[in-house]
């Protein structure tokens, strides 16, 4: 997820950065979950020590939230088993949930997966963005919507690849078929072509850098 989360931002750089958006690790949501237990009880919580990590993401150089972007694209791990889609609107404090499976968990359970991030997430931004020109709400709970009428996957380990193909999809203005409009054909698909991109964009650049590297340090023909 990691890798394709960069290679798909790289891909629609130029769109991203037209309508101020940016594609973030999955590690920002790892992290801030991290931060919870030590968040939660934390009196003065405008004063709360953000982990540099965390930091790093929201002042990315050329991507820094409120000034280069407003619009953030995530996926997050529920439970250690399922993947969503976040599309967070960090002027508006909302975050659109993109779910393949919506069936799996009540909102009852969302509700406390969501909890750590829509929480801790102002804060975040009130210490670490500027988001002095902008439509900030300051420090009150982020609000979270799961999106209806998605593609549903019923099928096991889908959730990963259509996650990001929902975050893909949500960032470009959901062109057709739309995101309601995916099937299990469409997943194969898209899967293989996000396997053959990984593998064209990292492994062989990778592997060709070894071959030049193995071929300097062999002995010159006499």
């Amino acid at each position: 997820m990691r890798v394709l989360i960069h290679m798909l931002g790289a891909r629609h750089s130029t769109h991203l950065l037209t309508e101020k958006s940016a594609f973030t690790t999955p590690l920002l949501q790892a992290y801030i979950t991290d931060s919870w237990p030590d968040f939660a009880p934390c009196r003065k919580r405008s004063t709360f020590l953000w982990d540099e990590r965390i930091v790093d993401i929201v002042l990315h150089q050329g991507m820094k939230w409120m000034e280069d972007v407003h619009t953030i694209y995530t996926p997050m791990l529920w439970d250690c088993k399922h993947w969503v889609g976040l599309a967070i609107n960090l002027d508006m404090g909302y975050i659109e949930i993109l779910d393949p499976l919506p069936a799996l968990y009540a909102d009852s359970r969302v509700e406390r997966f969501m909890l750590p991030l829509v929480t801790i997430l102002p804060y975040l931004v009130r210490k670490v963005a500027m988001c002095e020109l902008t439509q900030f709400r300051g420090v009150k709970k982020f609000v979270w919507k799961r999106i209806p009428d998605l593609y549903n996957n019923s099928r096991s380990g889908d959730c990963g690849p259509v996650s990001m193909k929902f975050l893909e999809m949500h960032a470009l203005g959901d062109p057709a078929p739309h995101m309601s409009g995916i099937t299990d054909q469409a997943v194969d698909d898209f899967r293989k072509q996000y396997a053959l991109d990984i593998y064209k964009t990292i492994v062989m650049p990778a592997y060709s850098t070894q071959v030049v590297y193995a071929e300097s340090l062999s002995p010159p023909l006499v």
